[in-house]
């Protein structure tokens, strides 16, 4: 599956990843994934991701390091989702998004989530003592099956350690609700730097990145 870029200067050269699903990322500084009432609304941080029909996806993983220095240095998992199908006109240009990974906070690396859907979200938990040290960890998100046995709602959002053991960290409830299947969603990587600090940019390393199609 194709890979394609969002948010990257017309002069950059365009990174992919390679066959280990490896990529890294320079990330200029102010550059971010954000939104906040009553007016703050930014899509700016470069994205690197493939695109599929909502009715597609299935899950998605990759492991984020970085050169983690400066506050709200991030990096890692990032989807992109189709308008509600309830969205009036003016809505339908507002991007709905979830990001997860790795985020710089209180002078160390965390595990972040942010969801926006109407407005952004924000939760951080502490990374395992291993993979603080190193900067370090695996994130994934898999679509969770209703009740019924069909596709549901929800985006599970979880932390993978050792040997691959996935510990939930937390539940989009709405990611799914409401929208077409045969939309388009983006799934990829990104980076970002938020704050401007005497380093110029944030060197992001991403690697084992997988998307799951429904079968």
């Amino acid at each position: 599956m194709a890979f394609h870029h969002a948010n990257f200067p017309p002069s950059a050269s365009l990174p992919s990843p390679d066959t280990e699903g490896r990529l890294t990322l320079h990330v200029p500084a102010p550059t971010d994934v954000w939104r906040k009432p009553p007016s703050h609304d930014v899509f700016g941080a470069p994205i690197v991701y493939q695109s599929m029909k909502v009715s597609e996806f299935k899950s998605a993983r990759v492991s984020a390091s970085g050169e983690w220095k400066t506050l709200y240095d991030q990096g890692g998992l990032i989807i992109v989702l189709p308008a509600k199908k309830s969205s009036a006109s003016s809505d339908r240009l507002q991007k709905r998004w979830i990001k997860m990974g790795i985020e710089f906070y209180d002078e160390r690396p965390m595990m972040s989530v942010v969801a926006a859907d109407a407005w952004a979200d924000w939760s951080l938990c502490p990374l395992e003592g291993e993979d603080e040290k190193a900067g370090k960890m695996t994130v994934a998100v898999e679509r969770k099956r209703a009740k019924d046995g069909g596709w549901g709602p929800v985006l599970q959002v979880l932390r993978v350690g050792k040997e691959g053991v996935k510990t939930p960290i937390r539940e989009v409830t709405w990611a799914f609700h409401d929208i077409d299947e045969d939309a388009e969603m983006w799934v990829g990587m990104f980076g970002a730097k938020p704050t401007e600090s005497d380093v110029e940019e944030l060197v992001v390393r991403l690697e084992g990145f997988e998307v799951e199609m429904r079968s």
